[in-house]
């Protein structure tokens, strides 16, 4: 039975993989000749004209693998997922297309933020479910009440807490708080799409990071999720990596915040998890809210203060830039697994990692004291 359950994984992971390498050349090719394409600007480091909606192809390869891990569950007993994991799917794949629509039409069209970001609060409620007016925790399969009729934050662990309960506080504060981390995400991964292969690999280490905390816990159908998600960037990846052939686009970069927001949920609120992993751009952002705000700037602006333009900026590569974050998110996200270490030494280990970060901001951010527009 193990057997069989690995070999699931690994198909899953490969289908995603290999169908999405499939689908990018002609997506390629069709973007070419819709001229469906990012002309080179001051802001942007590409001096070509790029093709723009490679997120199209990453949807497509986490989708087939979904439809397989669907198949999968239903030959191998072990795999088989209850009526609220089922529910939950396909309550994740109602809000990849109103995301992924979305956001398909603002790469074309450019669509105000203040259109937008309705929609993704639109998506985020999608995911909810029916526990906006069911706040019902069922029994799982061992008889605690822990089930719920959507993709909702009920609980996560908190450092030197055993579990935050926020549906026992108020389910509005649970619903409240989903949406606001599906969201975030969401953004926060556009935000870090900035250079050949950056949010791509750092979406893919994030998904392995969740897959593989979901198998050491022994939730065979939890991992499938992210699984499919990382078959998906490491088949869009060699395509995507600098010198780069396709972007990604909003419809990618805001699809995979979203389908990465929804299974670290669906994984047992393993958002700890993901904020390690995500731990360089989390901080970035922070700083950059920080930053702008304090000169009076828009949030929302475009512009050349985030941490990897301020590192080319200062005569770095693509390539050096992008593999800094990758080295870094790969280090969070192996804290978050290793179970040996005690909570003071998890504590420790991010405190350095945070600090290096922050040092790196605060030298960039001085030798680039005026952002270029």
């Amino acid at each position: 039975m193990k057997l069989a359950i690995l070999g699931a994984l690994l198909l899953t992971f490969s289908l995603a993989m290999g169908f999405t390498a499939f689908l990018v050349p002609p997506l390629i090719a069709l973007c070419q000749r819709k001229n469906w394409l990012v002309p080179p600007a001051p802001r942007r480091v590409h001096r070509v004209p790029m093709p723009k909606v490679g997120g199209l192809a990453i949807i497509g390869g986490f989708g087939a693998a979904l439809l397989l891990s669907l198949l999968l569950t239903q030959l191998i007993p072990a795999l088989r997922r209850s009526p609220y994991e089922d529910l939950r799917l396909a309550l994740m794949g109602a809000g990849i297309l109103l995301v992924a629509a979305v956001s398909f039409v603002d790469d074309l069209r450019n669509l105000s933020p203040a259109l937008r970001l309705p929609i993704h609060f639109g998506a985020a409620l999608l995911a909810v479910g029916p526990y906006l007016w069911d706040h019902t925790l069922y029994p799982d399969a061992l008889g605690l009440p822990t089930e719920a009729r959507g993709i909702i934050l009920t609980a996560f662990n908190f450092p030197f807490i055993h579990q935050f309960h926020l549906h026992n506080l108020s389910p509005w504060l649970a619903i409240f708080a989903t949406l606001i981390w599906i969201v975030g995400l969401q953004n926060m991964l556009n935000w870090v799409d900035g250079l050949d292969g950056l949010a791509t690999g750092i979406t893919l280490i994030a998904a392995l990071v969740l897959a593989l905390h979901a198998l050491q816990l022994g939730q065979w159908t939890i991992a499938l999720l992210p699984l499919a998600l990382a078959g998906a960037c490491a088949g869009f990846l060699p395509f995507n990596f600098h010198p780069a052939r396709i972007f990604m686009g909003d419809v990618g970069a805001m699809t995979l915040g979203y389908i990465l927001a929804v299974s670290a949920i669906i994984g047992g609120a393993k958002l700890a998890t993901a904020l390690l992993v995500l731990g360089v751009p989390v901080i970035d952002m922070t700083w950059l809210i920080i930053w702008r705000t304090w000169h009076r700037r828009s949030v929302a602006a475009a512009g050349r203060d985030n941490l990897h333009i301020r590192l080319l900026d200062l005569g770095f590569s693509q390539r050096q830039v992008v593999l800094f974050y990758y080295l870094l998110s790969a280090a969070f996200g192996l804290i978050a697994l290793i179970h040996q270490m005690t909570p003071l030494l998890k504590l420790a280990a991010l405190v350095l990692l945070g600090t290096l970060v922050l040092s790196v901001l605060a030298y960039a951010t001085k030798k680039q004291k005026t952002p270029k527009p």
